[in-house]
């Protein structure tokens, strides 16, 4: 890989401020200082930076089912019960890619690679994020299209990719719930649009990546096949 790939993927630096370092003369390779940050370099090369070693770290991708009442906001240090305390800190620092509010349940992905976050997350690569939600009162096809054509919620227009009714019981409605973008609570501040109250959301798939069978509370590390795809 390009050596300003592997001085971020070391942790050192993002790639752009890593080339820069390159370019100032702070890093080495096989104890000869290197100044071009495309320079590509393998593991079996020795990379120092301002004399340290590095290396990349090994990257870590897990699937977790997140239960009611975690929290994937990992910068709220009043929150008593986090997604990441549901996995072995033995695997070291992982952060949750993308949002899945703490009153929701289903799945998420927790990664120490910054670039597989960006492409799952970032409304540009527009991942699919699929749901089961449950709402009352029940929802009518008509709404289902405004829905899907978007509404208003404090001047921000908020759209589903899809949305199925699968059931209609008892005063309420099964849905499923297709997002592209995945704002802040949008599923719940669209269906409050429409005078509809969110019962339950849950998360089935992020792009090809299936909850499927996974317990409650439980993680798996993905397949080659999800990583790559």
């Amino acid at each position: 890989m390009k050596l300003n790939l592997y001085l971020a993927r070391s942790g050192v630096a993002s790639r752009r401020k890593s080339a820069e370092l390159v370019k100032g003369g702070h890093v080495s390779v096989n104890n000869a200082t290197v100044l071009v940050p495309s320079r590509e370099v393998s593991g079996k090369d020795k990379v120092f930076f301002d004399g340290k070693k590095v290396a990349p770290e090994r990257f870590i991708y897990l699937a977790v089912n997140k239960p009611i009442g975690f929290t994937c906001t990992l910068k709220d240090r009043f929150a008593e019960k986090k997604v990441t305390d549901l996995v072995p800190s033995s695997l070291g620092r992982l952060y949750p890619v993308g949002r899945l509010d703490r009153d929701s349940s289903g799945l998420i992905i927790l990664t120490n690679d910054g670039d597989f976050s960006q492409r799952l997350s970032h409304p540009s690569y527009e991942a699919e994020k699929e749901y089961l939600v449950i709402v009352a009162p029940p929802v009518s096809r008509k709404e289902v299209a405004l829905l899907k054509a978007g509404v208003m919620y404090e001047k921000e227009k908020l759209s589903a990719s899809e949305v199925v009714i699968l059931k209609k019981d008892s005063g309420k409605s099964t849905l499923q719930v297709i997002l592209k973008e995945g704002k802040k609570r949008e599923i719940r501040r669209m269906f409050g649009c429409l005078g509809h109250h969110v019962l339950t959301l849950q998360r089935v798939r992020i792009g090809n990546i299936m909850l499927g069978k996974l317990e409650l509370g439980k993680h798996r590390f993905l397949s080659e096949e999800e990583i790559k795809a």
